[in-house]
């Protein structure tokens, strides 16, 4: 039966259904009158009832006029207890067991046929939405077989990659040929190449030449929410090949699940890698691969970090201690999930030059989501030491680099050279004047408010006696106070005050402390309130009561104080302690020392700062160092570091945080350890033993109080010195989730990645005896895309005279998907024309649209802009129709296509694989064509050349850094290139040599595009009648053809050469042009 038909009947029967039980539900209203029994029996013995009827408890009499009632009866009653008997009325009573089927099957049985036929419906619909709840195992691989088979003589091009597979397919129709002879056939072929060239159809024609079934599926589809079920359709699709055998299994997107493991986000535990792993077994015949070896990605665990938790605030932790809260004891390997934690990474930013909008660029700092933890062990790591500081990270886990012209990219560790330049914190641009930077600092809120609680710091210390006093009172009168000061430690005396109201604990009243009545209930975060936490992080005791020792010389930092503690909380310091050469300013304020601890901490190797100023503005920074620069801090008075502001503390997380938080607002200060002698003396207390002290610097131009609104450095970049590969055994660390896979990390704080996957497959895919037969499909040459575009002319209306050699000649780099789909454009535009044929002008526009993009007629430009437009669009032909080394011209056109306003299309005259040192020269000549030409005519350059420029430095840089075409610089590549295996994609460049180098490059870099500016100026002053003709002719008729523009300007003369003479000679027009 047709599927729609019976889809139409199902829907029928079910709506049928519904509407039946719902008439019998609900038959309508009947008019029926509620009686008593009494009321029946007197209309009975009155004549008015002519018939009852009785089912079991209930009766409905019928009078004359056709009109009901009703009645229930007593319980164990009956119609003769009322005198009701059949002589009196004729009576009928109902047999419950004599039913009708209809009620029951309306009722019970339609009911449960509807909830099942829904849920059946409903998981069938789920299974075809890739939801199949019985069947999540099952493999989804398509069978070929067959019909709609495919050969070899259907792909067209690719003779090399057919060729090397023809002997797959020999194997697999006469296997013993080979098997004579002791030959195995590779399990494992890879085939590689750009999208669009032909992977998937040539693997089924390999399968069509054999005449064996051919499984397709995609790789993406063995992934899926659920451990294990990946793994399940593996072997399910395996054991569906090995049935059907010989048959051969088409994998499509491989490096989906096949890229190297150890490297995702659940180390090697994850859903992808069990998958990767039964594949491997699969392919083994079920014998383990002892070799392969796990590589995981992660910083060690002392990696600095800043992370923003909503029930504590922002905090400064190593990345070890944070994520070991979320892992049982030698727990490891297994991604663990948060939620609700960020970290400070940044912002990207988008260049607003479209043809850079792919680039990364750093935007700002920002705090960012954490979506999951990772910790395993690692035999060794790398040590990254970098101007300010180091880092320790295993040697495929990624740091950011950025490059001269402020483009930022990820870089394996392991992969890192010197004088990379790392993105420090803050961020700086490029150079900008006399050698300064401009920063980027953090964007803190203008609008920050605050209040803090004062008494809660107390409170919540007094948590467990709170909860005892509560147990206490809740046990009145039902456990004797003796037992219940037995077992919650307190006496029965103490019991018995509390159940009798006379007192409460001492810790939960404010009547027993002192300035109970002065204290405010919460106090605002300011400035001032700032400063004074700064002073008692330097100098401040807090115990029972709040101590601020300082040296008796401090005249002007006593009286701040005194002041601030007045103005803030209303207290008078109630003992001021002389000392001989110290003051000590004590309040006797319990409330006020817990206070002080809670938000920055106690004892000075304890001391932090409050977790708030993290998100405070800058003053409120800069008054907390004002205070904390005042006890425990100096100006250099000597030698070179003369004015600099040195902070001296033994807590190292304390100058580790003001290190951040400076940084975050844009000052750079160094970072440094070093050990305090013994015997020294402070304030001539008594000697102190040797100890490890940290030291935070702040040199004259980054020093906040010199320049609050700091935006220009000159500090140096964050260049790499070192790389060392070290041993180690232990636990390294990683953040999984983060946007834009960055998280700064570190004691000077640089940008790290979190993302850690290589994108390369697994070597163990690739050994002998797995994929080890790779064939490469590259993009079609020109004899090839002739006999592909005739393939798609099958089945398609072509018209007799077709030039397909032409076609082909100017389809350069396009793949053969790419020609389907200009052959397709090129049948749509026919039939919107109406016509019933595809000609040589529909595919002439099917191929313009496909490489330039769809013609833009409805932008509307200025005159003068267009004019602009035209003059370039004249310069970019006239130039490379002069030039022996470009390209002829094809079509000029100033109709916008796609994101161009304008265009000139060459195209070549045939494949070319090799290109000489003159031909990138005229190229580029040809690219600085428009420039010149808006120069040449309007006195002035317009953005029309950005993409043009781009190329042309492009092509000038690889000249003298790839190609080795510098005079200067002689033959030989400079800096690397990190590449994908096989594939050939950069990913990455890195230098490999001095600043002197990279200076002589600069010059011949620009040496280059000079002396083409000069050529192209030579060529456009001396044709300029023609340059003015061309662009009047434009701005008329917007399109010139090839050979339209061929015959304004005749031939083309191959030999010409253009000698470039003195400033002199172009300024009056005198070029020698041979």
């Amino acid at each position: 039966m047709n599927p729609k038909i019976k889809q139409i009947i199902i829907t029928i029967l079910i709506v049928g259904g519904i509407i039946a039980l719902y008439q019998y539900g609900y038959p309508g209203a009947p008019n029926i009158e509620n009686v008593s029994i009494s009321q029946i029996k007197n209309m009975v013995a009155s004549g008015e009832i002519k018939e009852l009827s009785v089912d079991k408890s209930k009766v409905v009499a019928t009078d004359n006029q056709d009109k009901k009632f009703s009645a229930f009866l007593e319980s164990g009653a009956k119609l003769s207890d009322y005198e009701i008997t059949a002589d009196k009325v004729k009576i009928e009573v109902i047999d419950p067991e004599k039913g009708s089927f209809l009620p029951t099957f309306l009722t019970v049985i339609l009911p449960f046929l509807l909830v099942a036929g829904f849920l059946y419906f409903m998981l069938k619909g789920a299974q075809g939405a890739n939801m199949r709840a019985m069947n999540f195992g099952k493999s989804r691989a398509q069978l070929y077989e067959g019909k709609n088979r495919i050969t070899f003589s259907d792909v067209a091009g690719a003779q090399e990659s057919k060729q090397e597979l023809q002997e797959v397919v020999e194997f697999l129709r006469y296997p013993q040929k080979f098997l004579r002879l002791g030959a195995e056939i590779p399990k494992g072929v890879l085939l590689v190449g750009p999208p669009g060239t032909g992977k998937t159809l040539i693997a089924r024609a390999v399968a069509g030449e054999a005449g064996v079934p051919f499984f397709s599926v995609s790789a993406s589809e063995f992934v899926e929410m659920f451990v294990g079920v990946g793994a399940a359709r593996t072997r399910d699709i395996f054991q569906k090949a090995k049935k059907n055998a010989p048959a051969i299994l088409f994998i499509d997107e491989l490096d989906a699940i096949g890229r190297q493991r150890g490297s995702g986000l659940g180390g090697s535990h994850d859903e992808r890698e069990q998958t990767l792993n039964q594949i491997l077994v699969e392919m083994d015949g079920f014998e383990v691969d002892s070799k392969v070896v796990v590589v995981a990605a992660s910083v060690t665990g002392d990696t600095a970090i800043l992370i923003r938790d909503p029930r504590q605030g922002v905090k400064l932790i190593s990345i070890g201690e944070f994520v070991d809260d979320y892992y049982r004891t030698g727990e490891e390997g297994i991604e663990k999930s948060i939620s609700g934690i960020e970290v400070l990474g940044f912002e990207k930013k988008t260049s607003r030059n479209r043809l850079l909008k792919n680039n990364l660029y750093f935007g700002k700092s920002a705090f960012m989501p954490v979506k999951s933890v990772f910790r395993h062990k690692v035999n060794e790591i790398y040590e990254i030491e970098y101007l300010g500081g180091k880092i320790r990270t295993t040697g495929n886990h990624s740091l950011f680099v950025k490059t001269s012209d402020g483009i930022i990219k990820k870089k394996y560790v392991c992969k890192m050279n010197p004088r990379d330049v790392l993105v420090g914190f803050p961020n700086k641009e490029g150079k900008k004047r006399k050698g300064f930077r401009r920063i980027k600092s953090c964007e803190f809120n203008s609008e920050f408010n605050l209040e803090l609680p004062l008494w809660q710091p107390l409170f919540v210390k007094s948590e467990p006696i709170k909860n005892i006093y509560q147990y206490v009172l809740a046990q009145t009168n039902t456990i004797s106070q003796t037992k219940l000061g037995e077992e919650v430690g307190f006496s029965q005396r103490t019991i018995g005050k509390w159940q009798q109201g006379i007192c409460e604990p001492r810790v939960l009243s404010r009547n027993y402390y002192q300035h109970k009545d002065v204290l405010p209930e919460r106090v605002k975060v300011t400035p001032n309130l700032m400063r004074l936490f700064g002073y008692y992080v330097a100098e401040g005791y807090s115990r029972k009561e709040l101590d601020f020792c300082l040296g008796s010389h401090e005249i002007e930092i006593i009286k701040d104080i005194k002041i601030l503690m007045k103005e803030i909380f209303g207290l008078e310091p109630d003992k001021i302690y002389h000392r001989e050469t110290a003051i000590n300013i004590i309040y006797y304020s319990k409330p006020l020392a817990e206070f002080f601890a809670y938000h920055c901490g106690q004892g000075a190797h304890n001391k932090h700062l409050p977790a708030f100023l993290f998100e405070a503005p800058k003053e409120y920074f800069v008054d907390f160092l004002k205070g904390y620069a005042n006890g425990d801090g100096c100006f250099v008075k000597k030698g070179k570091n003369k004015g600099n502001l040195v902070l001296i503390s033994v807590s190292k997380q304390l100058l580790l945080e003001l290190n951040w938080l400076s940084r975050m607002h844009g000052f750079e200060p160094s970072f440094s350890e070093f050990e305090a002698r013994e015997g020294r003396r402070i304030k001539n207390g008594k000697p102190l033993k040797k100890s490890k002290a940290y030291r935070l610097e702040f040199w004259k131009t980054t020093n906040p109080f010199n320049n609050l609104d700091r935006q220009w450095s000159l500090h140096p970049l964050a260049l790499v010195k070192k790389v060392t590969k070290l041993p180690f055994n232990g636990f390294v660390y990683d953040l999984c989730g983060c946007e834009n896979e960055a998280f700064f990390a570190g004691e000077k704080p640089i940008l790290a990645s979190n993302t850690n996957r290589p994108d390369v497959l697994d070597p163990a895919l690739l050994r002998p005896g797995r994929f080890d037969r790779r064939v490469i499909l590259d993009l079609p040459d020109k004899k090839e895309r002739e006999e592909i575009l005739k393939i798609h002319y099958q089945k398609k209306p072509m018209a007799k005279k077709i030039d397909t050699g032409k076609i082909a000649a100017g389809t350069a780099g396009m793949s053969g998907a790419d020609l389907k789909n200009m052959v397709n454009e090129a049948a749509i535009f026919a039939a919107r024309n109406n016509k019933k044929e595809i000609s040589q002008s529909d595919l002439h526009w099917a191929v313009e649209k496909v490489l330039l993009g769809p013609e833009r007629k409805s932008r509307v430009l200025s005159k003068h802009e267009k004019e602009i437009i035209a003059y370039h669009e004249a310069g970019h032909a006239i130039v490379g129709h002069i030039l022996p080394g470009t390209d002829p011209v094809h079509k000029i056109s100033i109709i916008s296509r796609g994101l161009t306003l304008g265009y000139t299309w060459s195209l070549p005259g045939e494949d070319i694989h090799l290109y000489s040192k003159e031909k990138f020269e005229d190229q580029i000549s040809q690219m600085l064509g428009g420039r010149v030409a808006e120069e040449l005519i309007f006195k002035s350059v317009t953005t029309g050349a950005s993409n043009d420029l781009k190329q042309a430095t492009k092509i000038a840089r690889d000249m003298v850094t790839r190609y080795g075409m510098s005079d200067k610089l002689g033959p030989m590549t400079l800096g690397e290139r990190e590449e994908l295996i096989f594939l050939g994609k950069e990913l990455a460049e890195h230098k490999t040599y001095s600043e002197k180098i990279a200076a002589k490059i600069d010059d011949e870099i620009s040496k280059i595009i000079c002396e083409a500016e000069k050529k192209t100026k030579i060529i456009l002053q001396k044709h300029r009648h023609k340059l003015n003709k061309i662009a009047k002719i434009l701005l008329i008729k917007e399109t010139i053809e090839g050979e339209e523009f061929k015959a304004l300007f005749g031939a083309r003369q191959m030999n010409v050469k253009i000698q470039i003479v003195p400033p002199k000679a172009i300024a009056t027009g005198q070029a020698n042009v041979k």
